[in-house]
């Protein structure tokens, strides 16, 4: 059984995307085991916040166990007020940011600092994404910045996003030996023996499996975990028991 903590829904707007339906995301989930997915509305990303909330919560509502909301909020939404009745009404669930989309600054927004604060108080977790997806020409955010966020928020439990190997891949393992409440999810772990690296380095139990599923193929996800030279209870942790934990999912079962 897999849990998948970053997943997209939507269409991608500058070419045609293949996968992005409801129908296709689940086929493509039963395929490869994966239970539950955080899903964030790529038009949440890219144009209208308020609007792509609420096309992952009808989602949602249509498979409540299947899927759960990942919300996007950015200081200058309509409606930003909203996060602190999201978070409480629909559990479980994810905050994904988006600061280089939605042009701010993760350490200078009031509003992103009383965000995580409900976020700590809630208990739920914060992704930030070091790019959209595993792409080179994307735009990169400054992991640097989670060291002071991390601080700021104690209470607060983040993960790292998209973070593929070097310099990257060196900050996030820096940020996680530094601090407890850093986790890093594995769809853009791609160097070779990463998954093994980080299991020696900060343990097993902050790796969480993402998929980036439609915009990265959800087959590479699992795959990876499953041929890592890693114990079989390590493996178990990363694909689902992490995610449990983390988001005290209580209606997951097994499935082969």
């Amino acid at each position: 059984m897999i849990v998948d903590v970053n997943a997209y829904y939507g269409s991608w707007p500058y070419w045609a995307l293949r996968n992005c339906d409801v129908e296709s995301m689940l086929r493509k989930m039963d395929k490869y085991g994966i239970e539950r997915a955080f899903v964030s509305s790529l038009k949440a990303v890219f144009a209208d916040v308020e609007a792509g909330n609420n096309e992952i919560l009808e989602l949602v509502s249509r498979h409540p166990d299947r899927f759960s909301p990942a919300f996007t909020y950015s200081p200058y939404a309509h409606k930003r007020e909203r996060f602190r009745s999201d978070l409480a009404s629909h559990r479980p669930c994810l905050v994904k940011l988006h600061p280089l989309n939605h042009s701010y600054d993760l350490l200078e927004e009031p509003f992103i600092a009383e965000l995580l604060d409900c976020c700590g108080e809630e208990g739920v977790p914060v992704m930030i994404p070091r790019r959209l997806m595993m792409s080179w020409r994307l735009p990169l955010l400054d992991l640097k910045a989670i060291d002071t966020l991390a601080k700021n928020h104690p209470d607060t439990n983040f993960i790292l996003a998209s973070v593929n190997y070097l310099f990257e891949y060196q900050t996030s393992l820096d940020l996680m030996r530094r601090h407890p409440n850093v986790f890093i999810e594995t769809s853009a772990m791609m160097a070779h023996r990463e998954i093994e690296t980080t299991v020696a380095e900060v343990g097993a139990g902050r790796i969480l499996h993402g998929s980036c599923n439609p915009l990265q193929n959800p087959a590479i996800g699992p795959l990876k975990i499953r041929s890592a030279e890693i114990s079989e209870e390590e493996k178990r942790r990363i694909l689902s028991l992490n995610a449990i934990e983390l988001f005290r999912l209580t209606d997951v079962g097994e499935r082969s």
